[in-house]
């Protein structure tokens, strides 16, 4: 019992400290033992990558698919008997995700705290463009559907917070870009118009409970808009962030193309609080960074069409900026507004250019807003 004790204390002690230094960054957050760190949101979807690494790591021990759950991450104390229960029956998994190349495992692991909260996950075969489209899913109200689409290279995990709080509230899916995620497709370079097939493909043959309430983060506006002029009956609103009218695309994708030869560069003018960038979450960016979809996203035809592709749109819109946002400019916001001019337009304190991410609460307090006002 005592030994048991002695192993809990050391583990606890190797966790607080890895967590104050990486995640929080702070020598002395006031963290202990028991600060529940999922209900006060120390652990997000990137911070979960960064831990779980560290786990296997340091103690040597492979984390189980059933151990990822809210109990055992609750607090470092939970955490800590977690290990030392797999260290005692010797429970290292043998899974195939052991062998899987470090992009897919982070995003796999990622994607496990969500699954045990109750998000569920689905992939669509997609015949005609031979891929598989996966995406994550909460079940509520069927009156509308929340329909959320990342930008290029973000996974649809970086909408679990934003899941978790519509879960049982209202029906709402978060989507991986062909070549991203989970998502895949034959063709080694996918770009916008195949993406906006594939989420067309899924919102039709899946039946996602319409209209739909389109929210595109970056990149993923170009979607959202897309499918707001070829189907305006089907949606309720398309909600912009992360994303304005780009007076000079190729200089823009110029900047953002060299900005990704640094994921160190990139984070750092994508957040307002940029994470620590630990060894894990060094190898998930660089998979995103380097894979091909992320190069060809805009290939043939895609800077013409940032140009035209919010023209005529006929549904009530929303644009979200963060006021720290270093890849999309502000002039580039204001632009985008003055197109739109029946759009309202909102910018959030201390946030970069993901507010998914960095701002999911102040985010969706704007969008149910705005829907509020707009279906009063």
């Amino acid at each position: 019992m005592t030994s048991t004790i002695t192993n809990d204390t050391k583990i606890q002690a190797e966790l607080i400290a890895f967590i104050n230094a990486e995640i929080l960054e702070s020598e002395d957050s006031g963290l202990d033992i028991d600060t529940p760190l999922l209900a006060i949101g120390i652990l997000d979807s990137l911070a979960m990558v960064s831990l779980i690494a560290k786990i296997e790591d340091t103690f040597d021990v492979r984390v189980p698919d059933e151990a990822v759950t809210p109990e055992n991450f609750q607090s470092v104390a939970a955490i800590a008997q977690m290990v030392d229960l797999i260290q005692e029956t010797n429970a290292q998994s043998s899974s195939l995700e052991s062998h899987l190349d470090p992009y897919i495992k982070s995003l796999t692991d990622s994607l496990k705290i969500l699954e045990s909260a109750g998000i569920k996950r689905h992939k669509l075969q997609l015949t005609q463009q031979q891929g598989e489209l996966h995406y994550l899913q909460v079940t509520g109200n069927t009156d509308y559907s929340y329909v959320f689409l990342p930008g290029v290279g973000n996974p649809s995990s970086s909408w679990g917070n934003m899941l978790l709080s519509l879960k049982g509230e209202q029906t709402a899916i978060a989507i991986d870009l062909l070549g991203f995620g989970l998502s895949s497709i034959d063709s080694d370079s996918p770009n916008y118009a195949d993406n906006i097939q594939a989420v067309l493909t899924l919102l039709e043959t899946q039946e996602i409970p319409q209209p739909w309430v389109l929210v595109g983060s970056s990149a993923g506006a170009i979607i959202g808009a897309a499918i707001s002029r070829l189907k305006p009956h089907s949606v309720k609103a398309l909600v912009i962030t992360g994303f304005g009218f780009i007076q000079n695309p190729t200089t823009w994708w110029e900047y953002l193309m060299d900005l990704s030869e640094s994921p160190k560069k990139f984070m750092e003018a994508a957040y307002y609080r940029s994470p620590k960038l630990t060894k894990s979450l060094q190898k998930l960016i660089d998979g995103v960074l380097s894979r091909p979809a992320y190069q060809s996203f805009l290939d043939r035809g895609g800077f013409e069409f940032m140009q035209s592709c919010f023209e005529d749109i006929k549904v009530p819109t929303l644009i979200v900026a963060g006021e720290e946002d270093n890849i999309i400019p502000q002039a580039d916001v204001l632009k985008l507004s003055e197109k739109l001019p029946d759009a309202q337009l909102d910018w959030l304190a201390r946030c970069g250019h993901f507010s998914p991410s960095e701002q999911p609460e102040e985010l969706l307090f704007l969008i149910k807003n705005f829907l509020k006002h707009n279906y009063s």
